[in-house]
């Protein structure tokens, strides 16, 4: 959703004047958010700014060369822009109201809503299990490598960005979930709750099932999400164990032109072992069910007529050990990072799975301030098909 110029501008005033007015009363709490109160109400200030350079193999691209690329178009050699540049507020109005506010200047010269949600908390001091409903705009529960915060995800990006690849191409688990409108933000309502110290976690939520960027829905069902989280204590490096199922419905016309919807079916398995803290740190993901994207032949479906949709199976895992360095210089941490990823958007189809590694490592300033660089190397199926590669580097300052 993006505002007019006139509002862009209204808004970043109305951004910078109330950081301005608690310039003066600015307390840190434990997070670091910077912390403004006001009567009963609380609200909290962070942000996070990124910008990234990449550059890309299909910058070599030739549109008169025989067919042996997924590249579509010639990029820039070498590429700069923002990538993210969010402000997010968390307001407290007492114990049971509370909620958030986070839009995106990335646009430059507009604003793109993220988080935007309310939450009642269903079980105020109770130290035994926390219950709350999320109602608003915010991200699904489904794909932990989605869940995970931008400011915290090991590497730049969550999928292969390789730039000027077709983009009916998947190449890795988080272009399956998000185009499958399985993970990422969308309007909802949900529950979740957990234990005391978070040992188990569950969230229940009813969506549009529409892209992020959809306000509102394009049919009358909805989709439901469902996670469960369990955790182990292992000493320094806990295990945590999460399931997910996700029904999706997909909106089309039918022969008489009214409009219908067709559901399907995606599963989640993710492990986390490790944590932010320091030393090593594995995220491990795998999805499988129906790709609304393509039948069975490998074709756009043409829901109307019934086609049966492609079955997808896709993995992913990350591993790193973030080494604290002490005083050297002003770096506090060097974190490297390997990426393993695997998308068969189709496995009714031999010879179109796609392969990915990502080398990479992160340089921690501060807290999460930190510079990050990695190189995206793809190979894709099918015989006479080159492979693609793409280097990133991205600077993150993180308040």
């Amino acid at each position: 959703m993006t505002s007019s110029p006139a509002a862009a501008t209204l808004a970043r005033r109305g951004i910078v004047a109330a950081a301005a007015l608690g310039a003066a009363a600015v307390a840190r709490p434990a997070q670091g958010q910077v912390q403004l109160e006001s009567g009963a109400t609380t609200i909290g200030l962070s942000g996070r700014f990124q910008v990234q350079a990449i550059s890309g193999s299909c910058s070599d691209y030739d549109s008169s060369a025989p067919p042996s690329t997924l590249c579509s178009e010639d990029v820039p050699a070498l590429d700069m822009f923002i990538r993210r540049a969010r402000l997010t507020l968390d307001v407290t109005f007492n114990e049971w109201i509370s909620g958030r506010f986070e839009p995106d200047f990335a646009e430059v010269d507009g604003v793109t809503l993220k988080d935007a949600y309310g939450l009642l908390d269903l079980r105020p001091g109770d130290d035994r299990l926390e219950a709350r409903i999320k109602i608003g705009h915010f991200k699904r529960p489904f794909d932990g490598f989605q869940m995970t915060s931008s400011t915290q995800i090991l590497t730049i990006e969550r999928d292969l960005d390789i730039p000027g690849v077709s983009g009916t191409t998947a190449l890795s688990l988080d272009e399956l979930t998000t185009r499958n409108h399985l993970s990422d933000r969308d309007i909802g309502v949900m529950v979740d709750g957990a234990t005391a110290g978070d040992r188990f976690h569950f969230w229940l939520g009813v969506f549009n099932g529409s892209s992020d960027t959809d306000n509102g829905d394009l049919d009358t069902e909805k989709q439901f999400i469902g996670r469960a989280r369990y955790g182990f204590d292992l000493g320094e490096h806990p295990l945590a164990v999460s399931g997910a199922v996700a029904v999706t419905d997909i909106p089309y016309l039918g022969a008489d032109e009214a409009l219908d919807a067709r559901y399907f079916a995606a599963f989640e398995l993710f492990a986390e072992v490790g944590g932010w803290g320091g030393g090593p740190h594995v995220q491990t993901g795998i999805v499988f069910g129906k790709n609304a994207l393509e039948n069975e032949l490998g074709e756009a479906p043409d829901l109307a007529v019934g086609d049966p949709l492609a079955s997808m199976l896709t993995w992913q895992a990350i591993g790193s050990y973030k080494l604290d360095v002490g005083d050297a210089f002003f770096i506090e941490a060097i974190e490297p990072l390997i990426r393993i990823t695997v998308a068969d958007p189709n496995t009714d189809i031999d010879s179109n799975t796609v392969f990915g590694f990502t080398p990479g490592v992160q340089i921690f300033f501060g807290g999460r301030n930190k510079l990050a660089l990695n190189y995206d190397f793809v190979s894709f199926g099918g015989d006479g098909v080159d492979s693609e590669s793409s280097f990133k580097a991205q600077y993150q300052f993180h308040f």
